[in-house]
């Protein structure tokens, strides 16, 4: 499997030997492939109720979701330039408005004697011990994709200034979070949080509620519009990663080689931008027409919580046995510390994905991964029985497979 799909292979394969790595690899390529759609379709229903709060624009979900689609497989064909651009600007935007937002609630708290730490305090998790983990396990969806990022790493000039961007993204992201979060419990308080649960549930989200009591109705509008945003940011980077990483499987060998066929002039990989749109469609908008939109959107997202948290867990096995046996130099915190606190927080994702039951249709989510996981097993004895190489390293595999792109240059 190509380092393009798992940058954590060679740790796992080193760790754990190249067989778990293949299947933590495979395992990966389902929720960052499952990202695309999942977010598509989360658009297309944000934009539905906010372009017709806002505007009046009646236009269906559906339509939406193939109006993003459009987009972002446009913008992935033109270049990669143009559509990072596009990527942090509405980033930008929609991150400095919720801070905004977030910032003044907490402030108008303040002001009415209401503040308090309490809502920080794990006694306060319903159900204890399940209240938390599936707080982690809910924490766990909304930082996912962050990994992607390392598909970049070839179009730098200074590949590990992708690391560092990912680190302070990360630490950006939480405080933006955090922010928000602690303004959402605040505002209703420990006497609200039984309306905000079932504003959850019938509304999608309290913060509409929450921002119309607190500053006013006219911020509303503008919220569900940057939300629309904000997703579209997220979509443009997911599409950005999986073609690249069907682009470096192309080349590997590992899919189809047409994957990893570029346009002549933008050099962009335009079969494997045209294979994401179709999967869009039939994830997408076929099953939520068919079932529901919040249920697929629910179904697809508890899905990939589940395959990323598995996926993590073997990375953090691995980084133990690996750095057990080769003496980096690092210390011990970064070693052993690290990886095991992560296999602590993660573990109880794995957990309440099975236990307690978490509804009639979500049950089957973790079981769909495995069945794809069985499916990796099948292809792994499949390419050892014709004696192809499992960790297939396409920088080295490009001359000798695809004579013909050998001297294209990247996707642009």
């Amino acid at each position: 499997m190509s380092r393009a799909l798992c940058p954590a292979m060679p740790y796992i394969s080193h760790g754990l030997g190249e067989r778990i790595g293949f299947l933590a690899a495979w395992l990966s390529f389902s929720y960052f492939a499952l990202f695309v759609p999942w977010l598509l379709l989360g658009l297309g229903t944000y934009a539905e109720t906010g372009f017709k709060d806002a505007l009046g624009l009646e236009v269906v979900w559906w339509v939406w979701t193939l109006i993003g689609t459009a987009i972002v497989g446009a913008l992935a064909l033109i270049g990669i330039k143009l559509s990072v651009r596009v990527d942090l600007a509405l980033a930008l935007i929609c991150d400095a408005f919720l801070v905004l937002i977030s910032l003044i609630i907490t402030v108008k708290i303040v002001g009415d004697g209401s503040f308090t730490l309490e809502p920080l305090s794990p006694s306060n998790a319903p159900g204890n011990f399940t209240g938390l983990a599936l707080a982690i396990a809910f924490g766990t969806v909304i930082f996912l994709g962050f990994e992607q990022s390392f598909v970049l790493g070839e179009e730098t000039e200074n590949p590990r200034q992708v690391s560092q961007a990912i680190i302070f993204s990360l630490g950006l992201v939480g405080t933006v979070l955090f922010l928000a979060t602690f303004a959402l419990v605040l505002s209703f308080g420990s006497d609200g949080i039984g309306r905000l649960n079932d504003l959850f549930a019938s509304k999608g989200t309290p913060w509409f509620a929450m921002v119309r009591e607190r500053i006013g109705p006219g911020w509303v509008s503008g919220l569900e519009l940057l939300i629309v945003f904000s997703i579209l940011s997220n979509t443009i980077a997911s599409m950005n990663a999986i073609v690249r990483i069907l682009y470096g499987m192309g080349r590997a060998g590992a899919l189809p080689h047409a994957l990893g066929h570029t346009l002549p002039v933008r050099r962009t990989p335009h079969i494997a931008i045209a294979v994401m749109i179709v999967f869009t469609i039939l994830l997408a908008v076929i099953p939520a027409l068919v079932w529901s939109t919040t249920s697929t959107f629910t179904f697809m997202g508890f899905g990939i919580g589940f395959s990323a948290a598995v996926s993590f867990i073997l990375i953090a096995v691995a980084a133990l046995r690996y750095f057990q046996r080769v003496r980096d130099g690092a210390s011990w915190l970064s070693n052993y510390v690290v990886p095991v606190v992560a296999i602590a927080i993660l573990i109880p994702v794995v957990i309440t994905s099975f236990y307690p039951n978490p509804g009639p249709s979500l049950k089957w989510a973790p079981w769909l991964v495995v069945g794809w996981l069985a499916i990796g097993v099948i292809y792994l004895l499949v390419r050892e029985a014709k004696d192809q190489p499992l960790d297939v390293d396409y920088f080295a595999e490009v001359d000798a497979q695809l004579p013909e792109r050998a001297l294209a240059k990247e996707p642009q």
